[in-house]
C-alpha cells in the first residue's frame, strides 16, 4: 500500500471521527438543555398530516419525544393507542404535538365549535405568553387586554380590558421545537362587527393578551392603567 493510499484512507478515518464526536456533542448538548427540567414523553409529528387521516396514517408520520412538563400542551398524546379508531380532525403540521383534541371519530365535528348568529370569526397569532401558555380550546371563553403606547412620547402607556367572554371557535395547535418551546397558537374569535375592528386595531397597533374566563368570571372593576395606576 503506497503513502498516498495511506493518507486517504487516515483521512477518511479522521472525517469519521470528527462526525461521530460532533453527533454525541450535540445529543449531550441537547441533554444538558433539559438537565435538571421533568420530561414527558409525548407524540409529535414529523411530517404534515392532512384532515382525516387514520391511526395507520399517523403511525409513519409521529415520533416518541421526551420535553420538559412545562412546555407539553394539555391533552397530549403519550401512546398511539389512546387514539385507537379516531382520525385527525384537522390538518396537523410537523413539529406540533399531537393532542386528543385534535382526534375525533369519524364523521363527527370537533375541534371546532359554531358561530353563534350574527357573528364572524376573526384570527390572531399569538405566543404562548399572550395566550396563557397555550392552553386555549375551541369552546372557551376568553378576555382580551390590550396595551398600547401611544405615539406622543409625553402621554403614558394604557392597558385596558376591551372584550370579556369572547366565544373562541377555532385554537390551531402550538409547534413545539426540538427543546420543547411553544412557537406560537393561532386563535379564531367570534365576535360582532365592531369588536372586529376592535381586535384588528389592537392586534396592528398594541400589544394583546388573552385570558381564560369561565361563567364564574367576574369582568367587573376593569379600568384604563397606566404605570400610575400600577405604582398607586
Amino acid at each position: 500500500m503506497n503513502k498516498r493510499v495511506i493518507a486517504a484512507v487516515a483521512a477518511g478515518a479522521l472525517a469519521l471521527l470528527g462526525v461521530l464526536v460532533l453527533v454525541v456533542w450535540a445529543q449531550g448538548a441537547n441533554d444538558r438543555a433539559f438537565e435538571g427540567a421533568k420530561l414527558v414523553s409525548v407524540i409529535r409529528i414529523t411530517k404534515d398530516v392532512s384532515q382525516g387521516a387514520s391511526l395507520d396514517d399517523l403511525a409513519g408520520s409521529t415520533e416518541i419525544v421526551k420535553l420538559p412538563a412545562e412546555s407539553v400542551p394539555d391533552g397530549a398524546v403519550t401512546d398511539l393507542d389512546q387514539i385507537t379508531g379516531l382520525a385527525t380532525n384537522a390538518s396537523l403540521q410537523s413539529g406540533e404535538v399531537l393532542l386528543k383534541s385534535r382526534m375525533a371519530v369519524p364523521g363527527e365535528r370537533k375541534g371546532k365549535t359554531d358561530v353563534p348568529k350574527g357573528f364572524q370569526e376573526i384570527s390572531i397569532a399569538l405566543d404562548p405568553e399572550h395566550s396563557v401558555a397555550g392552553a386555549v380550546e375551541a369552546g372557551d371563553r376568553v378576555g382580551v387586554v390590550v396595551t398600547f403606547e401611544p405615539k406622543d412620547s409625553d402621554k403614558p402607556q394604557i392597558t385596558d380590558f376591551v372584550l370579556n367572554q369572547v366565544l373562541v371557535t377555532k385554537a390551531k395547535t402550538a409547534v413545539v421545537g426540538e427543546k420543547g418551546e411553544i412557537s406560537g397558537t393561532m386563535i379564531t374569535l367570534a365576535v360582532n362587527t365592531l369588536d372586529a375592528e376592535r381586535v384588528v386595531h389592537a392586534q396592528k397597533w398594541g400589544t394583546v393578551w388573552l385570558t381564560l374566563q369561565n361563567s364564574d368570571t367576574d369582568p367587573s372593576g376593569s379600568k384604563p392603567i397606566t404605570a400610575q395606576e400600577v405604582i398607586e
